[in-house]
């Protein structure tokens, strides 16, 4: 397999916790059909935190505040622009959403906070699942 494209990319684990419990932001993509976590692709001189922050406030409008890091999941899919795979790495945080309304950027059309076990059962990919247990068993 040869990797045409290296990416790296930064996301968060929004996590609320308040009298309703503890729930986690996951959003559905309108055009894949996937419950995925808010993440993206890091500018140039961003830092991993730096690039949740704003991926998650231009997914949800959230001005989250990145509390601890969780881990890196890594993953290969194919080059949509012709042979060869992109290699992807993604660097999760745990972030705290403040008070603010989610309001979804246009490329997804759903949202839901729901408890942890609900959201692992019903994110897309096992590795955006393990992160959201890494934020949330501990406590």
């Amino acid at each position: 397999v040869r990797i045409v494209q290296q990416l790296l990319s930064a996301g968060g684990v929004v996590v609320r916790r308040d009298r309703h419990g503890t729930r986690v932001l996951v959003l559905h993509h309108a055009d894949t059909d996937e419950w995925r976590l808010p993440k993206g692709k890091l500018r140039a001189g961003e830092s991993a935190a730096d690039a949740a922050r704003r991926e998650v406030f231009e997914e949800t409008g959230l001005v989250a505040e990145a509390l601890s890091y969780l881990g890196v999941t890594h993953y290969f899919y194919p080059n949509p622009a012709g042979a060869g795979c992109i290699s992807k790495f993604v660097f999760f945080f745990e972030m705290n959403p403040g008070d603010g309304m989610v309001r979804l950027e246009p490329i997804f059309d759903d949202a839901e906070w729901l408890p942890p076990s609900a959201a692992m059962a019903r994110l897309s990919w096992d590795n955006e699942a393990e992160m959201v247990e890494r934020a949330t068993s501990w406590r």
